[in-house]
């Protein structure tokens, strides 16, 4: 693949196979489009590689008619979509349910255990009930609030999550505004009364497995290292029965170099007909190599989706649906999240923090149950674009400046981007661009 840049324009030198003939699709960056360029017009842009974040120096003419064309659309004020901002307001909370967990994840973001290192073990659920009211009476009428269960594993106090649910749509009753709930397990805990409740609160569910037995009882063993993988495969037979009765169901995967094998974990999510599918990179992975080999296989399992089912089966896969998505809604973003801007994390002593891995460090701590660290939290409110300087970017609009967290894992400090997530995130944004000039052709 061969790329080149001119100003806020990329484009991608494609052939799709040894015969086939090559296809230049560019991306306006700025307006959100996506088109063809002539070969002409590519020539007269300057290479640039996955690692390149600024705009190259403009090279001395050659095509004077493919320049003029190129330098058109560049100036091509066009966008008539949505802009990014975040303005401060609390529309998401996720709960640490339970800090304590039946499984021993080698890269777990919660100490490998779920607790964190606090010995307090699950929520109050009297502590957690008045702190939830406090949010939801601040936000305007009408809105969506996304309330998300994790853990540890959030199933080991499955009451919990009924109480919540029964509470919050009796809030609905005096006040106006639309409850999503979501929830993140191991799916290893599910008996026919935990089926009936997840049915129960129409719940989305998000599964937690990295592969087959062979590869996800590497990483994820039990606490006391027996095999998780048969556990959760009857899990996911279990959602299948109540498919029709929740909101929906994913299978998440994360890569770490000794667990490479994305196309075989595509073909093995595929066997239990998921909404939906996540092939995560650690975040602690530091591997140039294992993240080459990462997009490669990103890549392969990006063309037999396409090839097997088109756009919708491209689009099962979670990172090219949010492109899609962003794309069709010509919705730039300027934040890769709303942490401390319009999304809060709750721990179980009902401690508030902007992001669920940095839960039980004291000084990322923005409030106590129903009071917020409003000084704190300021620093927070600019767009993460400006505050990770990502302003030359071609990507921007699409990342939205990154991941505050894997940044500070990588380089120290949440706002010195790191070099391996940009050019991921770069990587999947280009197999995007090819699916979606194709697909809308």
């Amino acid at each position: 693949m061969e790329l080149r840049r001119y100003k806020d324009i990329i484009a991608i030198k494609i052939s799709p196979d040894s015969t086939g003939p090559e296809n230049y699709v560019a991306y306006h960056s700025r307006n959100l489009e996506v088109a063809e360029v002539t070969p002409e017009a590519f020539l007269e842009m300057t290479p640039i590689t996955l690692t390149t974040s600024d705009a190259p120096e403009i090279e001395n003419l050659k095509d004077a008619d493919a320049r003029e064309q190129i330098e058109s659309w560049n100036n091509d004020d066009n966008f008539q979509g949505r802009h990014g901002e975040i303005k401060f307001g609390i529309r998401a909370v996720t709960i640490n349910v339970t800090q304590i967990c039946n499984l021993k994840c080698h890269y777990c973001a919660a100490g490998g255990d779920g607790t964190y290192g606090d010995p307090v073990a699950k929520i109050s659920i009297e502590k957690t009930l008045p702190q939830l009211k406090f949010f939801i009476d601040q936000l305007k009428e009408n809105q969506k609030f996304t309330i998300s269960f994790v853990g540890g594993e959030p199933l080991l106090y499955t009451e919990a999550v009924l109480s919540i649910y029964n509470y919050v749509l009796d809030l609905q009753k005096t006040k106006n505004f639309h409850p999503i709930f979501s929830l993140t397990t191991n799916a290893t805990l599910i008996t026919d009364r935990v089926r009936d409740i997840l049915s129960q609160m129409k719940i989305h569910i998000t599964v937690s497995l990295d592969g087959d037995e062979k590869t996800n009882d590497i990483a994820r063993p039990s606490k006391d290292g027996t095999s998780s993988t048969k556990l959760t495969e009857s899990g996911l037979e279990q959602l299948a029965k109540i498919h029709n009765d929740i909101g929906s169901f994913g299978i998440s995967a994360v890569s770490t170099k000794e667990n490479m094998n994305v196309v075989e974990t595509y073909k093995y999510f595929k066997t239990f007909n998921p909404d939906w599918y996540e092939f995560n990179f650690s975040y602690i992975e530091k591997n140039q190599s294992a993240q080459t080999e990462y997009l490669k296989q990103m890549n392969q399992i990006a063309k037999m989706a396409y090839t097997d089912g088109g756009e919708v089966a491209l689009r099962k896969i979670k990172s090219f649906d949010l492109y899609f998505k962003l794309l069709d809604d010509q919705q730039r973003i300027e934040n890769h999240c709303g942490a401390g801007k319009s999304y809060l994390m709750i721990d179980a002593r009902n401690q508030v923090y902007t992001c669920p891995w940095v839960v039980g460090e004291k000084d990322e701590i923005v409030g106590t149950g129903a009071v917020l660290n409003h000084q704190k939290l300021e620093k927070y409110q600019k767009p993460l674009i400006e505050l990770n300087n990502c302003q030359t970017c071609w990507a921007k609009y699409l990342c939205g400046g990154g991941c505050m967290f894997i940044h500070r894992a990588h380089t120290g400090d949440k706002h010195t981007k790191d070099n391996l997530f940009c050019e991921r995130t770069r990587g999947l944004i280009l197999t995007t661009l090819m699916y979606y000039k194709l697909s809308r052709e």
